[in-house]
């Protein structure tokens, strides 16, 4: 092996790196630009809340209910319970808003003065979740609690668009729970019973935090297969691969040079996303050595399917197609951008066979969770599959057949 060729050959991929705008973009551009994205979406000083908006048709009547309540008439709720409320619908908001959760939007009466308009106006603006309060709702509400006759209570209606089934669930949730106390605080009960939640990992991760490694081993994976399928295939075309074949270059010292390469623009990519995460979204993360390792091994990993690809691939013009063939499932379905529970049962097992899971997980969990035993397996799973991998990339690797 001759360093002074290996290192010659570095020299001149990077050259042409720094040379192609298109190159630098997606190696590092384009990881950044990602995490600037996702981040912005899911990672705001808003998320995780959700927008209810309110007709109410019955806002005078609350008084009502107030009343009743204040003076404990057929009622379980103790006297002063609603403080300094005049309106029932006046603490029904404050205390959806109070969740957390919930953010209440109140449709004025000039949007939405009788039914027939309130359906044009939620079309019109595309909402998502309506709560609407029929008219003599609190009288009628008033009656049934009076009577102790559940049957005469009226309902308030929750329109909830179907194709957003995320935020209903957590609604619907929201408004089972509070019905549920009021119902039992109305029936005069306590509560007896209690659970406490907790988490089991007690510091506080957010999405960036689940983000950032996924990003990392999405662009160790695609610099390394578009590299090498790229090069390759350049190199075919030109015919330098037959020359080099009468040179003292050898082919293992070509392909160093060349996984060298990958290696160094792996390490590149990883520091400028790991700035922009530590500097735009205060990411905070743990340097060991199963990163470095889960990097290496997924560099030699992704750089041997590109060998074996390249096998086949015999035009320059196809070669993208080959390398998209090969990272957009992983892409989507490796659990980068989103966690793997929320995909179907059968995606979750298909995405088991995928390498970039195992890089993914094995990143977040040396990175993030500061799982060691996790680190570990993932490592192992990865190095394995590499050492394979990237041993049938060298075998493939001719040079007298081109």
């Amino acid at each position: 092996m001759n360093l002074r060729i290996v290192a010659t050959d570095f020299m001149a991929s990077f050259r042409n790196y720094t040379r192609s705008k298109g190159t630098l973009f997606f190696s590092i551009a384009f990881p950044v630009i990602l995490i600037l994205l996702f981040g912005a979406i899911f990672s705001g000083g808003g998320a995780g809340r959700y927008d209810l908006y309110v007709k109410n048709y019955d806002y005078e009547n609350g008084e009502f209910i107030i009343g009743m309540i204040k003076n404990g008439t057929g009622m379980g709720y103790p006297s002063g319970s609603l403080g300094n409320f005049t309106n029932f619908y006046d603490a029904l908001y404050d205390q959806l808003n109070d969740t957390g959760v919930i953010r209440m939007r109140v449709i004025k009466d000039s949007d939405a003065s009788d039914r027939e308009e309130l359906n044009r106006y939620v079309k019109s603006e595309k909402l998502k979740a309506v709560m609407v309060i029929p008219e003599n709702y609190g009288m009628k509400l008033g009656l049934a609690i009076f009577n102790e006759d559940a049957s005469l209570a009226p309902n308030i209606t929750l329109m909830l668009d179907q194709s957003d089934a995320q935020s209903n669930g957590v609604i619907i949730s929201v408004m089972a729970q509070l019905t549920g106390q009021s119902n039992l605080m109305i029936a005069g009960g306590d509560n007896f019973m209690h659970v406490n939640t907790s988490s089991i990992i007690q510091e506080k991760f957010e999405y960036i935090d689940f983000f950032v490694p996924g990003v990392i081993a999405l662009t160790v994976m695609t610099n390394s297969v578009f590299g090498v399928i790229e090069s390759n295939t350049k190199s075919r075309k030109n015919g330098i691969l037959r020359k080099l074949s009468t040179t003292p270059f050898t082919r293992g010292d070509w392909i160093l040079a060349k996984m060298l390469f990958m290696l160094f623009m792996a390490f590149v990519s990883t520091f400028f996303i790991l700035v922009v995460g530590v500097l735009v979204w205060h990411l905070t993360f743990e340097l060991n050595v199963y990163m470095f390792i889960l990097i290496i091994s997924a560099s030699f990993a992704f750089a041997g399917m590109g060998m074996i690809v390249t096998r086949f691939v015999r035009d320059e013009e196809t070669a993208p197609a080959a390398a998209n063939a090969i990272t957009f499932p992983m892409m989507f379905l490796a659990g980068i951008f989103f966690p793997l529970e929320m995909m179907p049962h059968f995606l979750q097992v298909v995405a088991k066979f995928m390498p970039l899971y195992y890089v993914g997980e094995g990143l977040r969990d040396a990175m993030i969770l500061g799982d060691a035993s996790g680190a570990l397996m993932n490592s192992l799973v990865i190095f394995i599959f590499a050492a394979i991998v990237f041993t049938i990339g060298i075998v493939t690797t001719s040079w007298k057949d081109e």
